[in-house]
C-alpha cells in the first residue's frame, strides 16, 4: 500500500476533477487544479540528481501556496514542517537550523518574514510563485511510501527551551484519517472549516481528512477566527473543528442562539477542555450536529479519545467539564503511575497511549524519546502528561497536567521555556511564570515574577515577545521583591496564584 498523503487527491482526480477541493478568500480549486499544482512542486523538489527523503519548510499560512505546498511536499515523498510566519525572527531562525531544509515554500505573509538574518539560514530552494514550476504531468503518480516514512514534524514548546520537534509517520496519519471516516461517514458534499493554524496539528486533520473523503476545505480567516458564525453560515459549512474557547467566546457574546447553524452536521472541539455548558449551547446553535469533545496530542497524530455530548452528558466531577471519553478504534489507553504501572480504575495518574498513530519520537532527541515513548513488553507508548483516571464506566477523565506544561488557547506551553527566556531577559535565576486565570482548565495567559530592580517591564516583555510565539509571552510582568518558596526549597507557584486571585476578589 503507498501511505502517501497526497494519494487520496490522485486518486479522487480522474472522476471528480471538477469537484470543488479548496476555497480561501475568493480563491478556489477544484481537485484537479489541486493535482496538477501539488505534482508541478513535487517535480521541482525532485529535480536534480537523486536524494533521500527531506524536510520542506512551509513557511504559510491560509494559502493556496500552504496548501498546494503540503500536498506537494508529500506527492515528492518529503516531509512538511509548517512554520508560521508570524513568529519571532529569533525563533524563525532557530526552526529552520534545526530543521535544516531542503526546500522552502512561501506565501506573502511567508516572503515578509524573510529578513535579512533569516534568509542566512534558508535553503537556496524557495518557492513563492507557481509560474516557474515544471510542467503538468498527467502521468505523474505520488511517490511510494513505506508505513514508518516521515509524513510531517510539528514543533511543539520544550521545557529547556528549546522546540521539540515531533516526527509523525504516514501510518498514522492515514488510521487517523481512516478512523474518523468510518465514526462520522464524511461526504463529499462536507464542507470542512479549517479553523487551525499550519503549526497547529488539527490542521492535519483539517487538510486529510477532508481529501481523502473527497470533499472541500474552507479556511477560517484569521480575523473570524474567534466569532466565526457568520463564516459558517455563508460557507453552509458541514464539519466545524476548533479549540472550545470558540464555543465559549460565542456564548458570552450571546451568539449561540438555537437553531443558528442549520448546516452542520459535525462539530469537533480539541486543544483545550470542554465545559458543559458552552457544548450545550453550541448543540442549540447546531442542532442538526453531533458535538464531539477530542482529546489530541500531537504525538499521538491529533486525535486521541472521544467523547460524544450526550444527554445526560458524561462529565468530569466537581468541574463542569465534558469528560474525554474513551480511545479511538485501533488506540489503546491506560493510566500509569510514575513507574509505567497501570493502575486501578478510580485511581489518578499519567494518560498513555499505544497504537498506530503513536508519533516516532522527537527530532534528533533520542533521550527525551525514550522517556517519554517507552518500551514496554514490546510495545510503544506514549506518555502524554495529562493527568487523568477512568471511571467504573472505562470512560476517562481529564484532571490537568503531571508536569510544568499548560495549554493557552489549545497551544501547548512548557513553562520552564518561558521562565529560561524570562532570567535571560532579567539576568537573574530569581523568575517564575504561572498561568493565570484559569478558566475551565485552560489558561487565558501567563503571568511573570522577577526580583530584578531596575529593569522597565516593557523591556523585559519585548524581550521575550522577539523569542517566543505572541501566545506563550506573558501578558503582565511583574518585580517582586523575594519569590515565596515551598518547605522543600522550591518556588511556590501555588501562592504567586493565590495571590493573583486574592488581588483579583478584591478589585
Amino acid at each position: 500500500m503507498n501511505y502517501n498523503l497526497a494519494r487520496p487527491l490522485f486518486e479522487h482526480t480522474p472522476r471528480h476533477g471538477s469537484r470543488l477541493a479548496v476555497s480561501v478568500g475568493d480563491e478556489s480549486l477544484t481537485y484537479g487544479e489541486l493535482a496538477a499544482l501539488a505534482q508541478r512542486i513535487a517535480r521541482w523538489l525532485r529535480a536534480g540528481p537523486p536524494r533521500p527523503p527531506g524536510f520542506v519548510g512551509i513557511l504559510a499560512s491560509r494559502s493556496i501556496i500552504a496548501y498546494a505546498g503540503v500536498l506537494g511536499t508529500g506527492w515528492a515523498g518529503d516531509a512538511y514542517v509548517p512554520i508560521h510566519p508570524d513568529l519571532p525572527e529569533e525563533r524563525l531562525v532557530r526552526l529552520l537550523q534545526i530543521t535544516n531544509p531542503i526546500a522552502l515554500v512561501a506565501d506573502r505573509a511567508g516572503q515578509q518574514a524573510l529578513t535579512a538574518r533569516v534568509r542566512q539560514v534558508i535553503p537556496a530552494r524557495i518557492l513563492t510563485r507557481f509560474d516557474d514550476l515544471p510542467a503538468h504531468d498527467p502521468g505523474d503518480r505520488p511517490r511510494e511510501m513505506d508505513q514508518e516514512d516521515t509524513a510531517y514534524m510539528i514543533f511543539t514548546s520544550g521545557s529547556t527551551g528549546v522546540p521539540k520537534g515531533v516526527l509523525v509517520p504516514v501510518r498514522a496519519v492515514a488510521h487517523l484519517v481512516s478512523t474518523l471516516q468510518s465514526i462520522y461517514g464524511f461526504k463529499p458534499e462536507d464542507r470542512f472549516s479549517k479553523a487551525y493554524n499550519l503549526n497547529f496539528d488539527g490542521s492535519v486533520h483539517d487538510m486529510f481528512t477532508t481529501w481523502n473523503a473527497g470533499a472541500s476545505l474552507h479556511p477560517v480567516p484569521a480575523s473570524q477566527l474567534m466569532a466565526p458564525a457568520k463564516f459558517i453560515q455563508e460557507r453552509e459549512i458541514t464539519v466545524w473543528a476548533s479549540v472550545p474557547s470558540t464555543a465559549v467566546f460565542l456564548e458570552k457574546m450571546k451568539m449561540l442562539q438555537p437553531g443558528v447553524f442549520p448546516s452542520l452536521r459535525h462539530t469537533i472541539m480539541s486543544g483545550e477542555p470542554l465545559p458543559v455548558r458552552s457544548a450545550q449551547a453550541w448543540q442549540s446553535a447546531a442542532p442538526n450536529s453531533t458535538v464531539d469533545n477530542i482529546c489530541g496530542h500531537t504525538e499521538c497524530c491529533v486525535f486521541s479519545t472521544l467523547q460524544r455530548l450526550t444527554d445526560p452528558p458524561y462529565v468530569t466531577p466537581n468541574r463542569g467539564l465534558v469528560a474525554i471519553g474513551t480511545p479511538l478504534p485501533g488506540l489503546e489507553a491506560a493510566v500509569f503511575d510514575e513507574s509505567c504501572q497501570q493502575l486501578a480504575d478510580g485511581l489518578e495518574g499519567e494518560l498513555a497511549l499505544a497504537g498506530p498513530q503513536v508519533a516516532k519520537g522527537y527530532f534528533q532527541d533520542p533521550e527525551r524519546t525514550a522517556a517519554r515513548f517507552p518500551v514496554i513488553n514490546g510495545k510503544v507508548w506514549y506518555r502524554s502528561g495529562d493527568l487523568v483516571y477512568r471511571d467504573d464506566r472505562g470512560i476517562y477523565h481529564h484532571l490537568g497536567r503531571v508536569d510544568s506544561q499548560v495549554k493557552i488557547l489549545g497551544h501547548r506551553v512548557e513553562l520552564g521555556e518561558v521562565e529560561a527566556i524570562l532570567a535571560e531577559a532579567c539576568g537573574t535565576d530569581s523568575v517564575a511564570v504561572v498561568a493565570w486565570p484559569i478558566e475551565y482548565g485552560s489558561a487565558r495567559g501567563l503571568v511573570a515574577f522577577h526580583c530584578a530592580v531596575g529593569l522597565e517591564s516593557r523591556k523585559i516583555r519585548d524581550e521575550m515577545a522577539s523569542r517566543l510565539p505572541a501566545h506563550a509571552v506573558p501578558r503582565q510582568i511583574r518585580l517582586i521583591e523575594t519569590l515565596p518558596i515551598t518547605s522543600n526549597g522550591k518556588i511556590d507557584r501555588k501562592a504567586l496564584v493565590e495571590q493573583l486571585e486574592g488581588e483579583s476578589r478584591s478589585t
